[in-house]
């Protein structure tokens, strides 16, 4: 979304939480798009890293498989009865190589508008489908890309109740805030200047 569509979106904005998750979730929609030609029914998620989304990436997998017939084990979840569960069903392992949401540039729509902060989600994801003996069906990745701009104002609400990694430093302007204030004042002056040159 360009800052010209900002307008029409006001007070539609969904928290880092939310924008993380829409993005997620279409990644894993095209992931799944991809297994559906493979034949376990039963899959295991599995998970090597142990990072502070592993939890969202665990739920978003398991309500898009489970919408498409699958049944999934977590192995976390049955402790007891994994093991054997999983000796008869498929493995889907997947790895999180990236997962981040920052804020690369902000700017004002116009000389009198809010300041913009430009959000963006990048997620990378790599995945691996195999038998319970080892042998492995599938492997593939997803990249995939998400953002919006959102009122520099609106921010801490935003990032209201998110995970540490989708609150970002916001790096201040620099240079960029002394000049809108000088450029301002020039305008400003500039209009006076004509408004009584011209009487």
């Amino acid at each position: 979304m360009e800052p010209s569509s900002y307008e029409s979106n006001q007070g539609e904005n969904p928290t880092n939480f939310g924008l993380l998750k829409t993005t997620l979730e279409e990644a894993i929609e095209e992931v799944c798009d991809r297994l559906s030609s493979h034949e376990p029914t039963v899959i295991c998620l599995e998970s090597p890293s142990d990072f502070e989304g592993r939890w969202l990436v665990d739920q978003v997998l398991a309500e898009q498989l489970l919408g498409r017939g699958y049944r999934i084990v977590l192995p976390d979840s049955l402790p007891d009865r994994a093991a054997e569960i999983c000796s008869r069903a498929g493995f889907l392992r997947y790895r999180v190589v990236k997962m981040d949401l920052d804020y690369p540039s902000a700017r004002r729509q116009h000389l009198f508008g809010p300041r913009l902060v430009k959000r963006e989600v990048q997620l990378y994801l790599f995945f691996q489908l195999s038998r319970a003996t080892g042998e492995v069906i599938w492997a593939g990745e997803v990249r995939k890309t998400g953002g919006d701009w959102i009122a520099r104002n609106d921010l801490p609400l935003a990032e209201q109740g998110s995970l540490s990694f989708l609150s970002p430093r916001l790096e201040t302007d620099g240079w960029g805030r002394l000049a809108e204030p000088a450029i301002l004042t020039a305008a400003i002056g500039g209009l006076i200047y004509l408004f009584y040159s011209t009487q």
